[in-house]
């Protein structure tokens, strides 16, 4: 019985040791636990550091967003300005158009007027030095003067033509374009030139 009995006790050294495991062992898992838990912090502190920086993002977006909804609102802006400037340019360029109209008529009026009034001094004039000479002549005053006076007819009436088919063409792009007021004297003196026709032609 007594052998039993020394068989069944244990070594005090034995028993020291398993103590001492038994606290590093609980020292480690307390360790993992805490290393676990910084992790942990240090993770929520990360995902919020994240989630300031996209709401960093975001507000920035928004802005970027903003600014170019302005410039878009300022180019919309400018590109308004351009069509009123291009209409504006538009309505000029009629205008001039108009203008160089009107010039060419009355280019085409002097120099009618001066043909018709040239034919009619030259037919008074030589008329009256004709009649001290009895000789016979094929080209006498009164054709020469006829002849300018019917080359500045036509050419005038050829101009007054053309003049209103430009125009009337230009006021159908146009419809607000000015009258022609170069057409009316075109008008008048063209009744003048055949009146002065008529005159030398019937004229004995």
């Amino acid at each position: 019985m007594a052998d039993q009995e020394n068989t069944h006790k244990t070594p005090p050294g034995n028993a020291n040791l398993e103590p001492d495991r038994i606290t590093e062992l609980q020292k480690d898992i307390e360790q993992k636990i805490a290393s676990d838990v910084k992790e942990l912090a240090g993770s929520d502190q990360l995902s919020s550091e994240l989630s300031k920086e996209r709401t960093h993002m975001s507000e920035h977006r928004t802005r970027m967003s903003e600014n170019r909804t302005q410039m878009s609102e300022q180019r919309t802006g400018m590109s308004e300005h351009r069509t009123d400037l291009s209409e504006m340019r538009t309505d000029l360029s009629y205008q001039r158009t108009a203008l160089s109209y009107e010039r060419t008529l009355m280019s085409w009026i002097r120099t009618a007027t001066s043909m018709i009034s040239f034919g009619f001094t030259i037919y008074k004039f030589f008329e009256e030095v004709q009649k001290a000479s009895s000789q016979a002549r094929f080209f006498t005053p009164r054709m020469v003067g006829m002849l300018m006076i019917g080359f500045g007819f036509l050419g005038l009436l050829f101009a007054q033509i053309q003049h209103h088919i430009a125009y009337k063409r230009l006021r159908q792009e146009y419809p607000t374009i000015q009258k022609s007021l170069s057409s009316i004297l075109g008008a008048l003196i063209l009744v003048f030139g055949l009146i002065l026709f008529l005159a030398t032609l019937f004229r004995q």
